[in-house]
């Protein structure tokens, strides 16, 4: 079981100038960065594997070549800086929402105007309901 720590004894203890000179000093600095992603140490090599991406390299292959060199890189992970790389950072893919209502019109509906759908009678002939779509 944790021991509670007593605020008033601490604040008692602290060399608040000291404390505020410190904080002063870490806010003209820049501050560490605490991990490293696979883009930050790809970043160097960015426009060569852009490069060769372009004239025909396989993401897959790329990833063997940068294990082999030392990089262990998974290959989702590469194809992730890829995409970003080449949309300058942006995300250039469409969420599956925006495609769908891309390709059913603005407000999610169907784009075939109501007045062309019709009951197809054979349907009805053999006692099931549908719709077809009138010929133009």
């Amino acid at each position: 079981m944790k021991t509670r720590i007593d605020y008033g004894q601490l604040a008692a203890k602290l060399d608040y100038t000291a404390l505020e000179k410190k904080l002063e000093q870490l806010g003209q600095q820049e501050p560490p960065k605490k991990r490293r992603t696979a883009a930050d140490a790809l970043e160097p090599l960015r426009d060569r594997l852009l490069a060769l991406h372009r004239k025909g390299w396989s993401s897959g292959q790329l990833v063997e070549e940068l294990k082999a060199a030392g990089v262990p890189v998974s290959p989702a992970r590469f194809r992730e800086c890829l995409s970003q790389w080449a949309g300058n950072g942006k995300k250039t893919g469409k969420s599956r929402n925006n495609h769908r209502n891309a390709r059913n019109g603005t407000n999610g509906r169907p784009t075939t105007p109501a007045s062309q759908v019709t009951p197809a009678k054979s349907a009805f002939a053999a006692g099931q309901t549908g719709f077809r779509v009138k010929d133009l």
